[in-house]
């Protein structure tokens, strides 16, 4: 299992650290389960084959931000065929 990624951050943090956590979700996502920490807790997450994905960039005077947004249904849209085969009704 990969490395945990925090459930939820906000603070400022080295290039290399946010690179890190970046690669860390990409590699959960690929891998097709992110582990998420929160204090001494960590889950599980299993990701869908599909993900809707949202970037945006915002540049103003003062800073430049990027959000990530990634979503996918917690049950898969397809059934995974059985040993025995599709049942017609």
């Amino acid at each position: 299992m990969s490395a945990t990624i925090p459930a939820k951050f906000r603070g400022r943090a080295r290039r290399d650290a946010a690179a890190f956590y970046l690669s860390q979700l990409a590699k959960g996502v690929l891998a097709g389960e992110v582990s998420v920490g929160s204090g001494e807790q960590q889950t599980a997450i299993a990701t869908s084959e599909f993900v809707l994905l949202e970037i945006e960039v915002k540049q103003k005077k003062r800073a430049t931000s990027v959000a990530i947004k990634l979503r996918w249904p917690q049950r898969p849209l397809i059934r995974v065929a059985t040993s025995g085969g599709v049942r017609n009704g």
